[in-house]
């Protein structure tokens, strides 16, 4: 295992290398800003409720904002027609919501707040929900190469709600059965949370968009995500490529391979590049998943940086 980080980071300094004639001497790391100032957090409890049956006696939960004493959120209703009915006499934060099961099923409530969102699972009758892991935090910017995320389930229809996110991401996919991708590009800077359901269980990605400071400069890569069949499955390829200026090129991998406390998901070398000989871009990068156990279902983020201040790109690796 350890001659494919030391691959891994010969492909970084080739790349430094062969691109410093562009513009730039060293390379920088990719830490993601902070959310703004005064960015709310939505808080529901509790955060799922459980009917019997379609008889059952209506049940309560509570939502809360830590901007305090705001409107009621908006809400999205994720499937739940059949299965329950949602009131409350309340306009303002704090709210109690009372829930009425109507019939047999699972659903999840999305409540929205000033670009940030939380939800509630519902189940009635005992309807079952797979369980959706986590997703890890996107950072893209006004501009710049799209970012996705890629959701697995044993079973269900899995479903995006891009509510907070309007008018900072514009979040694609259409949802269905498992695996779904959904890709978030962004629009302007700010921070909002994509929440993606199935039946009773959801799962949230936290996005955070920036302003382009590279303008015209920018790396790219293509495609964007990798989505592997198992953590042992065969290695996969993507391009990197650059518009305007874009300087030394340098990257940070600590996402996939476990070196910041995550397990060992993936590596990257360049494709046909004998070591320690320069490459140019565009590059053919072939990615290869460790094969460690326990990493289906996750998804990590390889990102590329430039020593010139172009927009970075970033590579996101899904293994089912």
């Amino acid at each position: 295992m350890s001659s494919h980080r030391s691959l891994s980071a010969l492909a970084a300094l080739v790349l430094a290398v062969s691109l410093s004639a562009c513009g730039g001497g060293g390379g920088s790391s990719f830490s993601p800003p902070p959310p703004p100032p005064g960015s709310p957090t939505v808080t529901i409890s509790p955060a799922s409720l459980v009917f019997g049956g379609a008889g059952s006696g209506a049940q309560t939960f509570t939502v809360s904002s830590s901007l305090g004493n705001v409107p009621v959120p908006t809400i999205d209703l994720l499937g739940c027609a059949p299965v329950a009915s949602l009131a409350t006499t309340s306009t303002t934060l704090p709210a109690t919501y009372t829930v009425t099961p109507q019939g047999n099923g699972s659903c999840t409530v999305v409540m929205t707040i000033a670009h940030q969102s939380s939800s509630l699972g519902i189940t009635v009758g005992g309807a079952s929900s797979p369980t959706l892991g986590p997703i890890s935090p996107v950072s893209v910017f006004v501009g710049g190469t799209a970012g996705s995320v890629t959701v697995s389930a044993s079973s269900g229809t899995l479903t995006a709600d891009a509510t907070s996110c309007s008018g900072i991401a514009a979040v694609g996919g259409s949802g269905g059965a498992s695996p779904q991708t959904f890709t978030i590009a962004g629009v302007a800077p700010g921070t909002c949370t994509l929440v993606i359901a199935d039946g009773a269980s959801s799962t949230n990605a936290a996005i955070t968009v920036s302003a382009n400071p590279g303008g015209p400069n920018a790396l790219t890569i293509t495609p964007s995500t990798l989505t592997f069949a198992s953590p042992s499955a065969s290695a996969q390829h993507t391009t990197l490529n650059f518009t305007g200026n874009v300087g030394a090129v340098s990257f940070n991998e600590t996402d996939c391979d476990g070196t910041n406390g995550r397990p060992r998901i993936a590596f990257f070398t360049l494709t046909n590049v004998p070591p320690g000989q320069p490459a140019t871009l565009p590059q053919d990068i072939t990615v290869t998943p460790f094969g460690t156990a326990g990493t289906s279902g996750l998804s990590c983020s390889i990102v590329f940086t430039s020593s010139v201040g172009a927009t970075q790109a970033v590579l996101t690796v899904f293994i089912q």
